[in-house]
């Protein structure tokens, strides 16, 4: 599959709570106090952006302003009015986009509802996945990030591995390596949970995080600790990054993780 996407080198913050699957919305910003957010309505309005990051940026103004539910909204709107403009791959894009806002607002979906609003959201997101053609980095990363928060009634924790196992391999298709941070961590709390122990701790030593204490999704290219402060990764290529993981699994006294 032909790869279009250009990506830019600027920070994407994404709150991602599936734990409950979203943060509460409570009071919702006004108009006044978010003008990122209606700058890159306007800048998305203007047709299906040619760097996609504006698409995940103006996804990830609404979740961090908790308007998960308006995000889904605007983005559907999109795909609706440049449908017959759309390639699949661009598509994809946004039904991914649509996805991950779905599972943010899950947790403010009514109890009885709430099964089947996630089951609408792993519809939408596998059908972003089958118009990628699997190929596209973010629509991967964003089903494996939000089925390895899922509940084990969903049955996708297979899916959840897959996906976050095909961004490992395909990680120089990522947008910058901090995007790895992510996946690694979520594979640590998938082999947590198994009661694989060792793995866990491999994966979560990899990702950068001290501990599975965390609330908030970085793709950052940067990661800060207390020992060492903070650490830049922009000008680090992802063959670097994955060089120096590869070298760490092989000196571990432990299991082999990948």
């Amino acid at each position: 599959m032909k790869r279009y996407i250009r990506w830019l080198p600027v920070p994407l913050l994404i709150g991602i709570l599936l734990g409950p699957i979203a943060a509460r919305e409570d009071s919702p910003p006004t108009i006044s106090d978010r003008p990122e957010l209606e700058y890159l309505k306007a800048v998305n309005r203007a047709g299906p952006p040619r760097d996609p990051q504006l698409l995940f940026l103006l996804m990830g103004q609404y979740m961090n302003a908790n308007r998960h539910r308006d995000g889904i909204e605007f983005f559907s709107s999109l795909v609706k009015q440049f449908e017959p403009r759309l390639s699949d791959g661009q598509k994809s894009l946004y039904l991914g986009a649509i996805g991950l806002l779905r599972a943010g607002q899950a947790s403010n979906v009514p109890f009885l509802s709430r099964i089947g609003w996630v089951k609408e959201t792993i519809k939408t997101l596998e059908e972003a996945k089958r118009l990628s053609g699997g190929e596209i980095f973010i629509v991967r990363w964003i089903s494996g990030v939000v089925y390895a928060q899922l509940p084990g009634i969903f049955d996708q924790r297979k899916a959840a591995f897959a996906d976050l196992r095909w961004c490992v391999e395909n990680a120089d298709k990522a947008p910058h390596a901090g995007w790895l941070r992510e996946v690694y961590y979520r594979l640590a709390t998938l082999y947590q949970m198994d009661g694989r122990t060792t793995q866990a701790q491999d994966y979560l030593r990899l990702s950068g995080y001290p501990d599975f204490r965390k609330s908030l999704t970085l793709t950052t290219p940067f990661a800060e600790d207390v020992p060492q402060g903070t650490r830049f990764l922009q000008n680090v290529s992802l063959r670097s990054y994955r060089e120096k993981c590869t070298r760490y699994q092989a000196t571990s006294s432990r299991n082999t993780i990948l």
